[in-house]
């Protein structure tokens, strides 16, 4: 019964499982970091491929208009 509060109360080094979930946890900040930095370049692409959609919207409306009144 004492030995798992000794367990418990242990300060030396931590355990294999400790060591894994640090592991985890540092490579989860680093790649929340590294998306944070590619944040600005995706914005910019979603911004682009936003204002070429809207053009090949208009230019499709446009050349259904033309298409359907020259018929």
């Amino acid at each position: 019964m004492v030995g798992w509060i000794r367990r418990l109360v242990r300060r030396g080094e931590p355990t294999p499982g400790q060591r894994a979930a640090e592991g985890a946890l540092d490579r989860a900040r680093e790649a929340r970091e590294a998306a944070e930095a590619r944040r600005p370049a995706v914005r910019a692409a979603v911004e682009r491929l936003r204002a070429e959609r809207q053009e090949n919207h208009f230019a499709e409306r446009i050349r259904h208009a033309l298409e359907g009144g020259a018929q």
